[in-house]
């Protein structure tokens, strides 16, 4: 018995196994610029507090000297820089909250744009 294949028929199950298969998948894999935005939003969490109080030290009696004056300094300016820190933290913080709802809607977004690209696929005739 020589049966004949249709391999028209045979293409078109396995595009359709395929894209079951895709659609079957957990998410793809991160795109490079996904995988950066991702690195800059967990750096900003660790640069976001800026400290007015650095510690100042020495490592010679002239180096503990200007240490010294500078502390005293940092004291006597207190009343002066802290508010400056205080309203740049702030803005840190607001920047760095908008920056993460950023990155979250457009991963929201690029998970729709790819979920509509697979229900295109679906929907489209076979070629």
């Amino acid at each position: 018995m020589s049966s004949e294949i249709d391999v028209a028929a045979t293409l078109a199950a396995l595009r359709a196994e395929v894209r079951a298969q895709r659609a079957a998948l957990p998410a793809a894999e991160p795109t490079p610029a996904e995988r950066e935005l991702q690195r800059v939003v967990e750096e900003l969490e660790y640069t976001r507090v800026v400290s007015a109080h650095w510690p100042l030290e020495g490592r010679n009696p002239l180096e503990q000297v200007m240490a010294f004056v500078n502390k005293v300094v940092r004291r006597y300016l207190r009343w002066y820089i802290n508010p400056i820190v205080e309203q740049q933290n702030a803005f840190n913080d607001t920047a760095a909250r908008a920056i993460r709802l950023l990155a979250a809607e457009n991963a929201a977004l690029r998970a729709e744009l790819a979920a509509l690209r697979a229900q295109l696929q679906q929907s489209s005739p076979s070629s």
